[in-house]
């Protein structure tokens, strides 16, 4: 089988077909997911309590 026919025959495969098309929807969402600006940011305000210290008697 020479290089060429090769080549030709897998593009023609349907699984080298399905493998392509879920390349490009990865990378198309990972692409508009990096473009979007992230409009919500988690801010969490912690407030520290240290334990109590019980009184000796």
């Amino acid at each position: 089988m020479k290089k060429n026919y090769f080549l030709i025959e897998l593009i023609k495969s349907v699984p080298f077909r399905i493998f392509i098309i879920l390349v490009l929807i990865i990378t198309l969402i990972v692409v508009i997911s990096n473009r979007r600006e992230k409009t919500i940011r988690m801010k969490e305000d912690v407030l520290y309590l240290p334990p109590r210290q019980e009184q000796q008697k």
